[in-house]
């Protein structure tokens, strides 16, 4: 999630504490907690309360993190509890709100709440302008939650739609090709793969996504070799757990893991 940008709680002071707050929960959020504790004490107000609710998600309470954030985005857009800029209380523009609300979804997301993530990335998308970058990752986040819910179609056009504004988003390709494999487009699902690939030929994740993409078109081979290039990539980690299960599972005649 990206960090938002209080600049009008720095105004009147030289020191920077909601960027030093956000920075040390992305390290160690239990420390960033006492300090947002500390902060909201001394009236830090909706600056402090996000950098608390940052860390939570960061401690691994992602759900209660995300319930915060959707709380301070209500508190936002009527300017409770927010900076005062020129003697007025700040309220918050669309912009800010679809970042607030959009790192809600992500929590809810991490969290396994499917339908609250999708809701409130729907809020996000609501305020977000239309063709800018911040709506494009949105989508992406929408797209990510849609494909934790097994809409492979949605995430899929969502991803395409995001590709074809910029093409240069190598970043989205692995996920973009998941939803293709999991719509079954598997040669749409093969190229961009295989363009992921070209950019960066020892990414563990790609091997692990191009293992699953062989092993659904019944080339048990070839999933077995990708996934063995995974272990020999990564001995440990998500990616290596995930390829070592499926290699387990494939012996066994069981579904592969994503």
């Amino acid at each position: 999630m990206v960090p938002l940008a209080f600049a009008q709680a720095q105004e009147n002071s030289g020191e920077d504490r909601y960027g030093r707050c956000m920075a040390m929960a992305d390290r160690v959020p239990d420390k960033a907690i006492n300090l947002a504790l500390e902060w909201q004490a001394n009236g830090g107000g909706v600056p402090a309360r996000h950098c608390e609710a940052y860390a939570l998600v960061h401690l691994g309470e992602p759900a209660e993190g995300a319930a915060r954030m959707m709380q301070i985005a209500k508190d936002m857009r009527v300017g409770r509890d927010m900076p005062v800029r020129m003697g007025k209380r700040v309220v918050a523009n669309a912009g800010l709100l679809a970042d607030m609300y959009g790192q809600a979804a992500n929590a809810w997301l991490l969290a396994g709440e499917i339908v609250r993530a999708s809701d409130a990335v729907d809020l996000a998308l609501s305020l977000a302008q239309r063709g800018s970058v911040q709506e494009r990752e949105l989508i992406v986040d929408r797209a990510r939650i849609a494909a934790a819910d097994k809409d492979y179609e949605l995430a899929l056009n969502d991803l395409e739609y995001v590709l074809k504004g910029d093409s240069g988003r190598k970043d989205i390709l692995i996920l973009l090709a998941s939803a293709a494999r999991g719509s079954g487009k598997y040669a749409r699902a093969a190229t961009v793969l295989a363009a992921y690939q070209r950019a960066f030929p020892d990414d563990p994740a790609a091997f692990l996504e191009l293992g699953n993409l062989e092993h659904v078109q019944g080339n048990k081979a070839a999933a077995r070799s990708a996934w063995l290039r995974v272990l020999q990539l990564e001995e440990a980690g998500m990616n290596a757990e995930a390829a070592r299960t499926n290699l387990e599972k494939m012996d066994g005649g069981l579904e592969t893991k994503d």
